[in-house]
């Protein structure tokens, strides 16, 4: 992937220094190779999609550049000067999350499980869950966090039943999630109901687990190709 050139403006961004925790939700995050959604990350990620919402989108040659989604977020990184890494992370999700339409796969492309670009996401104007957490996903780059920082997490929602994918951004106050279902930012620690199941992170694809007796995983999945975060918002 392209590297991502440093923006002029002075903006907050999350320290690289300390490793993120990425046993989020209280799991444990083992390390693992061809994992079946990690293709569509490493998609996802092939271009440097940030610059679509920099002032140059234009010279970049990215298409939607135009687009109401991709002017949103563009509006709402030049409020970023001078926030908290919180208020920031809490602008992003809120943007992104007003920026396209909830809409499943099947609506959109006519498939159950595709991963979005955010130029597919500004022509569409509407995605599902891992449309919004790449949406976020690239918007953070572009504003400088690092990539080690952030991590796409595809779960199962225990409460709604339905599998789920959101964004976590590892501060030194914790691991905050972006989520497209809640404008309101918790970490992770604070949403009982999300077992994450796999996780990409840069190069690197995780599965997750958890300590015996800490949490009841019978329905966890036993076939993880089967894991297709798009159905229901």
């Amino acid at each position: 992937m392209a590297a991502i050139a440093p923006r002029e403006t002075p903006l907050p961004t999350l320290p690289s220094s300390a490793p993120a925790k990425l046993g989020v939700f209280e799991s444990v995050a083992i390390s693992a190779a061809r994992l079946p959604a990690a293709s569509k990350w490493q998609e996802a990620r092939k271009i440097d999609y940030s610059q679509m919402f920099g002032a140059d989108c234009a010279a970049s040659g990215l298409a939607g550049c135009d687009s109401r989604f991709a002017s949103k977020i563009r509006g709402a990184i030049d409020r970023v000067a001078g926030l908290s890494d919180r208020e920031m992370l809490n602008l992003v999700n809120r943007t992104v999350n007003g920026a396209m339409t909830y809409e499943e796969d099947e609506a959109v492309w006519g498939t159950s499980d595709y991963w979005a670009t955010p130029t597919e996401m500004a022509r569409k104007g509407a995605g599902d869950c891992e449309d919004f957490a790449i949406a976020k996903y690239w918007t953070l780059r572009s504003l400088g966090v690092p990539d080690e920082k952030l991590q796409l997490v595809l779960l199962q929602d225990t409460r709604r039943q339905l599998f789920h994918a959101v964004l976590i951004a590892h501060t030194g106050s914790g691991a905050y999630v972006l989520d497209n279902v809640s404008n309101r930012l918790l970490v992770d620690t604070d949403i009982a109901q999300y077992q994450p199941i796999m996780s990409f992170t840069g190069e690197r694809s995780y599965i997750h687990g958890f300590a015996s007796n800490s949490r009841a995983v019978a329905d966890m999945p036993k076939d993880l190709s089967a894991v297709a975060p798009s159905m229901g918002p």
